[in-house]
């Protein structure tokens, strides 16, 4: 008979008097597939990875009772395979009730200290996560999760299953969990975030008592795994993953270790993303694992990934999850539709001498392109980036992109290379003319406005024009991002300042610092876009961030799109559109596979999507 034992943390498997398990074919499952050592002296298997211990032991059971090799274990052991069969019956009723929520209208009461009226589709959300207790929410952006996960752990706080909330996320999510919980309650969150250095989270550990809610990123999170641990068994946790995209890896991810090895111990889990699949349905494992670390929804790494290879093992993936999570997905949000004013600016006399020089020289260059695949990558983005910094603000290419990492242009005629150098002295930019020109009128009209731009001398600029008559806020890379960071000027703060001041005012920004974890609705309803890249991701994003729930029948969202005639710009429209329509359709599917993820210096998702941009580039400058 085999005997599963612990000894000092770690598990055992003796073979016993059960020789079959010293086969080369239990070996190799028990090895390659569990990651279990063999010891041959002992005759045993020896699990060294402890934080593994939950989901190995489960899988080691499994396999022994349906291999038919009895086996006996000690205390310990027992004790813990008893907790995995309670586990499984947990998740058992997790599914059928789950099913049973996602089938019939909601049966559930906002609580009494809510202040915030909810949506048909949140009470529905609110439903489902209450009826599965580890719950995922893959509602698409600005449907209101973090209102959904508030009114839930209200609800369960009063009914006494949990005390404490503990959400881990990207840092651009701080101010909008308290922001949000301000709204929900009409009273401000006792929050803390724990940030700052070793010394000042475990004050903030040790006075958890003061708090409701706690604040935490992925990288403090992997940091202080201990401390969450000790956290949960002190309070009853109900731990939020928000942006759970971000702890997708199957293999070797640091972030998804530290939350499978802190999930155990907490109360309640929930994970929340609006695109939970950026690259493949590989992206599910440790999200689902990190709810139910005990079954292990899809048993182990090694079986899930094989099962991510086969048609049939993709639908039983599906089918898996179905009663698990809850999705809203934009046509269900019942959004007044957004205006979009697609605005030509013909190009300045100067600007188009030089739009014109650079076309003809990338003309010419694009027959001898580099031989490296990713040389050539770079060849492709400097080129892109450089006629969109044409078509938006010529003094741009005398400068190193930051953005995109790219050298300033180098050309060989030596009268248009003075001409960028001195550009600034001849003319303002079409673009920027009639961006200035936009949001002073909007202003005139009582208006706040979010101006997009991908580039940083483009944000100083406008903020240098529009501020002697204008409110004007910055959000860009370079900012910092809380006062942990910067007491005095910080990205929270601009934000803050832009929504909370009283008259007409102007928030300028990067795509890529504030796309992601932002509301803007309730104070604005225009965007004008000086420029945009070929990301669609990016971009969506960004169109977000005006348009969410909230907004009344009556209130008309406008996107201003500023478009250099007989420019890239052309381009770029029509390819976004394409991309557009596509994305659309991705997120009305049920489980979509595929990312709104967006990276500071990608023009493209993938390589092949990037050559087609540039294909199609070349194709309108010839």
């Amino acid at each position: 008979m085999a005997r599963l034992a612990l000894h000092d943390g770690r598990l055992v498997l003796q073979a016993g008097s059960d020789r079959r398990l010293l086969g080369w074919q239990d070996r190799l499952y028990l090895t390659v597939a569990l990651g279990l050592h063999f010891d041959s002296e002992r005759a045993c298997y020896v699990l060294l990875k402890r934080e593994r211990l939950s989901g190995v032991l489960r899988e080691t059971v499994v396999y022994l009772r349906d291999s038919g090799i009895a086996f006996d274990a000690d205390d310990a052991v027992a004790g813990m395979i008893q907790t995995l069969a309670t586990q499984q019956a947990e998740y058992e009723e997790a599914v059928i009730r789950g099913a049973a929520a996602l089938s019939s209208d909601p049966e559930v009461d906002p609580p009494p200290t809510l202040v915030r009226e909810l949506t048909p589709h949140q009470l529905r959300a609110i439903a489902h996560l209450l009826a599965v207790h580890h719950g995922a929410d893959f509602s698409v952006p600005g449907s209101g999760k973090t209102t959904v996960v508030y009114a839930a752990f209200e609800i369960m706080r009063l009914a006494g299953a949990v005390d404490k909330i503990l959400v881990v996320g990207p840092r651009s999510c701080f101010l909008p969990w308290e922001e949000e919980f301000h709204a929900c309650f009409g009273v401000h969150a006792r929050s803390v975030r724990l940030t700052g250095s070793k010394s000042s989270r475990h004050v903030s550990y040790m006075g958890s008592g003061k708090h409701d809610v706690f604040l935490c990123t992925y990288q403090t999170a992997a940091n202080d795994v201990a401390e969450l641990i000790d956290l949960c068994k002190r309070h009853r946790v109900f731990l939020v993953i928000d942006e759970s995209h971000n702890i997708k890896r199957l293999e070797g991810g640091v972030w998804s270790e530290a939350m499978l090895r802190v999930a155990p111990y907490a109360t309640h889990r929930a994970i929340l993303s609006g695109t939970p699949m950026p690259n493949s349905l590989g992206d599910l494992w440790s999200q689902f694992t990190f709810l139910w670390p005990g079954r292990q929804v899809f048993g182990d790494r090694v079986s899930y990934h094989s099962r991510c290879q086969e048609r049939c093992g993709q639908q039983w993936i599906r089918e898996t999850i179905e009663p698990l999570f809850f999705r809203t997905r934009k046509s269900q949000l019942g959004l007044p539709p957004a205006r979009v004013e697609r605005i030509p600016c013909s190009l300045k006399p100067y600007q188009d001498s030089i739009y014109r020089a650079l076309s003809a020289r990338f003309l010419q260059e694009v027959r001898t392109p580099p031989e490296d695949r990713r040389a050539l990558r770079g060849w492709r983005r400097a080129r892109m980036v450089r006629l969109i910094q044409a078509a938006s603000n010529p003094a741009l290419l005398a400068r190193y992109s930051e953005e995109f990492d790219v050298q300033p242009v180098r050309l060989e005629t030596p009268s248009i290379l003075q001409l960028i150098e001195e550009y600034p002295r001849y003319e303002i930019p079409a673009k920027v003319e009639k961006t200035v020109e936009l949001v002073r009128a909007l202003a005139r009209g009582g208006q706040k406005v979010l101006v997009w731009t991908s580039f940083v001398h483009n944000i100083r600029m406008l903020r240098s024009l529009l501020e002697e008559d204008l409110l004007v806020f910055t959000v860009y890379g370079a900012v910092p991002r809380d006062e942990s960071e910067d007491v005095e000027f910080n990205r929270e703060q601009q934000l803050r300042l832009f929504k909370e001041c009283q008259q007409p005012a102007v928030l300028v920004a990067n795509p890529a610092a504030c796309a992601e974890s932002v509301s803007l609705h309730k104070v604005c309803r225009d965007a004008v876009y000086l420029d945009r890249t070929f990301n669609c991701g990016q971009y969506m994003q960004s169109l977000d961030r005006i348009h969410r729930i909230g907004l009344s029948a009556n209130e008309t969202v406008t996107y201003h799109v500023l478009i250099a005639t007989d420019t890239i710009d052309e381009t770029i429209e029509r390819r976004l559109e394409d991309k557009r329509r596509a994305m659309i359709r991705l997120l009305e599917d049920e489980l979509p596979l595929g990312s709104l993820d967006v990276e500071e210096q990608q023009l493209g998702r993938s390589d092949d999507e990037e050559a087609i941009d540039f294909e199609e580039t070349i194709r309108d400058l010839s």
